[in-house]
């Protein structure tokens, strides 16, 4: 009989890991899970390397970051695979020079639904619909009438900072709204752009003309705090803006000292510095009517944590069979991989 393939699942996501778990299984793969998403701490880099001593795969969501000393540890590893694109939590150059896979899961029940939820945002935020709901449920009703208005949105500037899958669909989705588009990447071609009916500008012009700014680029040493004081400064007063991204491209205490001195009139984040944010800023309740929050969950749907957790055992298996995943990030590693395979 084939040796098993070792799976360490570090935290599935909510219930669907049992048909995943179940699929493995049947493909003689030996599965080990972390836990459920429900401790306030992801695991420690000691507790990964422990509970991953002689596996072969790791699957993971968000939290956990897996480190150059982790992989070290683990002779046997072959692949980590990611729910979700943005893979900032894996250190992709160690896992490249020790032969090891990093594949993400790009399906489009989690990139579109993440753009559906930044258009919601969108629309929360310039109809002003959480002070809305806050007049009513407080017995305010048109007590504070200036402050129930929202904005028209016809004619006004929207601002995509990332023009990739998720940023291309919501200048799709915003362009029956009548805005107008800017974007801001500098890794997209202008043919791209003039499909989209959208136009290619520097950052500091996209910050200046827009009046609602929507965030959609991966986290790099690029992006990490690339909107901070001098960026917010730059928006016009009545200006908007959203992260659905990764938290650490905005700096949280410039935005709440932002949304504070009224540089800007408001913001939506669905992510944050540091997750969930205990002492951050931006949770005291002298900003909380400029500010729309959520877990970081923008695109969560039951569609959603099916598909990344199958499109996570689909790289998973593909592994195993000696195939590199067709969503692998760091091909440069495929041929140490090979060398490695026989010994895995």
């Amino acid at each position: 009989m084939a040796k098993k393939f070792k799976v360490l699942w570090l935290e599935p996501l909510k219930d669907v890991w049992k048909e995943g778990k179940k699929f493995l299984e049947e493909n003689n793969c030996d599965v080990v899970i972390g836990r459920e998403q429900t401790l306030p701490e992801p695991f420690t880099e000691e507790e990964v390397i422990s509970l991953a001593r002689d596996s072969n795969a790791l699957l993971l969501v968000a939290r956990e970051r897996i480190t150059k000393k982790i992989m070290e540890n683990l002779s046997k590893l072959s692949i980590v695979v990611k729910a979700g694109i943005g893979v900032d939590n894996i250190d992709v150059k160690s896992a490249t020079e020790l032969g090891i896979l990093v594949a993400n899961t790009p399906v489009p029940s989690d990139y579109l639904g993440v753009a559906e939820g930044a258009v919601a945002r969108i629309l929360a935020l310039s109809k002003n619909l959480a002070f809305s709901d806050r007049s009513v449920k407080e017995g305010l009703w048109l007590k504070e009438y200036d402050k129930l208005k929202g904005i028209y949105l016809r004619g006004k500037t929207l601002g995509i900072i990332g023009l990739g899958r998720i940023g291309s669909y919501v200048a799709r989705l915003m362009k029956p709204f009548g805005v107008k588009i800017l974007a801001y990447d500098p890794y997209v071609l202008k043919e791209k752009a003039l499909l989209l009916d959208v136009e290619l500008v520097d950052l500091p012009t996209l910050l200046r003309e827009s009046d609602i700014i929507s965030i959609h680029a991966v986290l790099t040493q690029e992006t990490r705090r690339m909107i901070s004081e001098k960026q917010l400064r730059m928006m016009k007063k009545s200006a908007f803006i959203i992260n659905t991204a990764r938290g650490p491209i905005i700096d949280e205490e410039a935005l709440y000292r932002a949304l504070k001195e009224g540089w800007i009139a408001g913001a939506a984040l669905d992510v944050f510095e540091k997750e969930p944010p205990i002492d951050s800023p931006l949770l005291k309740e002298e900003i909380s009517d400029k500010l729309l929050l959520s877990p970081h969950t923008s695109g969560l749907s039951e569609e959603m944590e099916r598909d990344l957790t199958m499109a996570q055992v689909s790289c998973c298996l593909k592994a195993k069979e000696g195939i590199p995943p067709e969503s692998t990030i760091n091909p440069q590693a495929i041929e140490r991989w090979k060398e490695r395979l026989p010994n895995l």
